[in-house]
């Protein structure tokens, strides 16, 4: 009798573990769940949710990734809202509090009337949103939040930005190289001359790029050449590009005075002193 009890309890045991993995359709949403507490807080239209997310194509490719650092947020609106039935963000309306599914929006849907597709995403297939519920709250208590973490990035961008001189010349005693420094307070160290003239504002650098923070960590780099048209970064950025000539490289420091400022920038916080090493592959004018 205990063995036959032992192995219902092992049959339905395995019966909720492939019914929690099993692709369904719940109100108009293709969604697969992979864990799923019923005791758990549930969301409503309105409240403001943080969540990971990864996005797949039909292939399991990865396309994109919220970072650890910086989780995605959504409001929860009402089924439909975003233009159309089973819609990613009617998919979130379905989560608890600590739920991870994958939900799968089709391309037909998303891409209606565009006229093309990368070519790694195909009509007539699913992307697949991977998610796991982090917080779920109000908004009057996302808001309070908000002011609370405001006042503490305004504190520490106060801070930084005191000991800005101290870790620029610190930094600059670890390199062993020698910068000069230009008017706007641009430092610089050209480590490769280059020939030719120097570019002017309006022309287009085709250069290759590594930004990072003062510790060495890099926020942005670019895979591969990339046109980079003087005038339209950030003013440290294009000084820099002026200072080299075809086939120059060097190392750059930008203050956040000619930066980002107070304001920071995605991965960038504020009054953060950046770091560019610089390669200028070749130079044309604007227009050509």
């Amino acid at each position: 009798m205990l063995k036959k009890l032992s192995a219902v309890i092992a049959v339905a045991t395995l019966m909720v573990a492939c019914n929690k993995n099993r692709v369904e359709v719940i109100e108009n949403v293709k969604i697969q769940i992979h864990s799923h507490d019923d005791k758990a807080k549930k969301v409503k239209d309105g409240d403001i949710i943080t969540f990971s997310v990864k996005i797949f194509n039909d292939k399991d490719s990865l396309l994109q990734e919220s970072p650890a650092s910086a989780p995605a947020r959504a409001m929860i609106q009402p089924a439909g809202a975003s233009g159309f039935k089973g819609s990613f963000e009617d998919g979130l309306r379905l989560l608890s509090l600590g739920d991870s599914a994958t939900i799968f929006v089709p391309v037909d849907s998303l891409a209606k009337g565009a006229q093309q597709l990368p070519p790694f995403i195909k009509r007539g297939t699913d992307l697949k949103y991977a998610v796991k519920l982090i917080k779920t709250q109000s908004r009057a208590d996302f808001d309070k939040d908000m002011a609370a973490q405001a006042q503490k990035d305004k504190a520490l961008a106060e801070e930084r930005k005191a000991k800005n001189p101290q870790l620029i010349a610190d930094y600059i005693s670890k390199t062993g190289k020698t910068f000069k420094t230009t008017a706007s307070g641009l430092y610089y160290s050209i480590e490769t001359e280059g020939t030719g003239a120097n570019p002017k504002n309006g022309d287009v650098c085709k250069c290759l790029y590594t930004g990072k923070f003062l510790d060495g960590k890099v926020f942005d780099q670019s895979k591969q050449p990339i046109d980079m048209p003087i005038g339209q970064m950030i003013p440290g950025f294009n000084e820099a590009l002026t200072l080299l000539k075809k086939g120059g490289k060097g190392t750059f420091i930008i203050p956040p005075q000619i930066g980002y400022g107070d304001a920071g920038q995605g991965p960038i916080p504020a009054n953060s002193v950046l770091v560019f090493d610089l390669e200028a592959l070749d130079f044309k004018p604007a227009g050509k």
